[in-house]
Parts: structure tokens; C-alpha cells; sequence
């Protein structure tokens, strides 16, 4: 199945991106923070631990969000196939297409 590209593309890549880093980057401070406050608030560390184990549930979806990206091209996921993942490729790994390229046709 093909996905017709639109000029937000990339701009719905950049937003997979950002909750990404921002679940990879808040794990610790907010965890930290929130969960000892609700420790020291109810007494008890029940609360901590289900905030952290959401919150790590939260980064594995955004890291599946990110990687399953699809090629504004071929409609594919961008940075893998069923054998092969390269987070980092500047060209999807399976038509080629350069990362951040603009779809003929759109500004």
C-alpha cells in the first residue's frame, strides 16, 4: 500500500523525533522528582513504580513511533526493513530517498 506524500512529512518525522528525545531525556528528572514527591506525599513507593513503568512504556512506543516512520516516497518504514534497522540512515534504507528531500511538487 502506497502513502501519498504530503508537505508535513517531515514535519510529522520531526514531531516523532522530539516526544522521542524528550521520553529519553525526562526519564530521569521527572521520574525522580514526580516519583518522590508521590512517595513522600502518600508513604508509599507503589505510585514511583507504576510512574516508572510508564513512563518506560512511553519511550518504547515513541521509539517504535520514530523508527516506523514511512518514506514520504515508497510509503515504507524509513529506517528499517523486517531484517535491518539503521535509526541514523540519511536515505531510506529501502528506495533510497534522501532524508529531509522535499517531494517534487511541494515547496
Amino acid at each position: 500500500m502506497r502513502v501519498l506524500p504530503s508537505p508535513s512529512s517531515w514535519d510529522d518525522y520531526r514531531r516523532r523525533r522530539r516526544l522521542f528525545w524528550i521520553a529519553f531525556l525526562g526519564y530521569l528528572p521527572v521520574v525522580a522528582s514526580v516519583g518522590l514527591f508521590l512517595k513522600w506525599l502518600l508513604g508509599s513507593e507503589v505510585p514511583f513504580l507504576v510512574l516508572a513503568l510508564t513512563w518506560m512504556a512511553f519511550f518504547f512506543v515513541a521509539g517504535i513511533r520514530m523508527n516506523t516512520f514511512p518514506c514520504p516516497r515508497c510509503g515504507r518504514p524509513f529506517f528499517q526493513t523486517l531484517f535491518y534497522g539503521n535509526p541514523l540512515a540519511k536515505r531510506c534504507v529501502r528506495c533510497g530517498w534522501p532524508k529531509w528531500e522535499p517531494m517534487p511538487g511541494f515547496p
